[in-house]
């Protein structure tokens, strides 16, 4: 059993995540205090208590979800599971990043703040949308977004090989849509506040860019794969630069886990809330062992698979 931790990113979130966590495991408690504690906000309020509205605003999904992972994570170190690697969605990776020791949790939840809002600032409301296309390869997505000539559209988050997410201007987005419909392929338009992954969010990359030369990066104490070109890093060199060019590029999670599966790995716990890439995982790779952790049940459930 070679096992690798996943970290669950932006759209996971719901009202009442990681409260049952909280209650009864220290690992988890610990991490919420020094969310609250760095953000001078109460995170553990939102996630426990919030709305599904107040939940979906950026300027609280990123941090309240990488709160969630890294408890998620923490609660199983505790109880003795350890991951030989790990990956994250998006924000996950921050979550992974942490869990490899790069940073510290105090400085992601810093970090995470301005992030999410950078991102959030970086194109104004109602000017980018974001939709996801079923059942369709990687190579029809990307056909169909260079068929688009009112605005600017490019596969953002290769999800599964049966599903991709498009971002970009509301025009370019739509009329993608619309061909895609026209062909009866099945599109979601999603809630989002903002076109994640595509190059209008370089303003925010640049603003991380900024940002990162007053982080110092360690090396990691196991291989992190990396969302921009989905392979590990073992060392500190470069992180930076993959973070940037994460927020504006696409999120190759398919690659990540294909190479994941080549380097052995056969066993893959969802940390975080929902199972979003449980799913993932699902719809990529045959013959693996998928576990969970976001709540005392699943937990229970992925320690007794785990041997544990």
């Amino acid at each position: 059993m070679k096992i690798a931790f996943l970290f669950s990113g932006q759209g996971a979130q719901y009202p009442g995540m990681m409260k049952e966590l909280y209650e009864s495991e220290v690992a988890a408690r610990d991490v919420f205090f020094k969310a609250d504690l760095t953000l001078g906000r109460s995170i553990s309020n939102l996630c426990f208590n919030g709305t599904q509205e107040g939940l979906n605003l950026t300027h609280n999904t990123q941090p309240c979800v990488l709160a969630a992972d890294i408890a998620a994570g923490m609660v199983l170190k505790s109880h003795g599971i350890e991951p030989e690697a790990v990956a994250g969605f998006s924000l996950g990776e921050y979550a992974a990043l942490v869990y490899s020791n790069v940073f510290s949790s105090n400085e992601a939840f810093k970090m995470i703040q301005i992030r999410a809002d950078a991102m959030q600032n970086a194109v104004a409301p109602g000017n980018g949308a974001m939709a996801a296309l079923i059942g369709v390869p990687e190579e029809k997505s990307e056909e169909l977004c260079k068929t688009a000539t009112n605005g600017y559209v490019i596969p953002a988050n290769f999800n599964s090989p049966v599903q991709t997410v498009i971002s970009g201007s509301v025009d370019g987005v739509e009329e993608v849509i619309a061909i895609a419909q026209a062909e009866n392929i099945t599109c979601i338009r999603l809630a989002v506040s903002a076109p994640f992954h595509c190059a209008l969010m370089e303003p925010a990359a640049r603003k991380l860019e900024e940002l990162f030369k007053t982080i110092e990066f360690n090396t990691p104490h196991i291989p992190v794969y990396m969302n921009y070109h989905g392979e590990k890093i073992e060392c500190q060199t470069g992180i930076a630069d993959l973070l940037v060019k994460q927020a504006m590029s696409p999120v190759r999670w398919v690659k990540t886990l294909e190479n994941m599966r080549d380097d052995g790995f056969d066993t893959f716990v969802e940390c975080g809330p929902g199972k979003t890439l449980s799913g993932f995982v699902r719809n990529t790779l045959k013959d693996v062992t998928i576990c969970r952790v976001n709540d005392k049940d699943s937990l229970n459930k992925t320690l007794a698979i785990l041997g544990v």
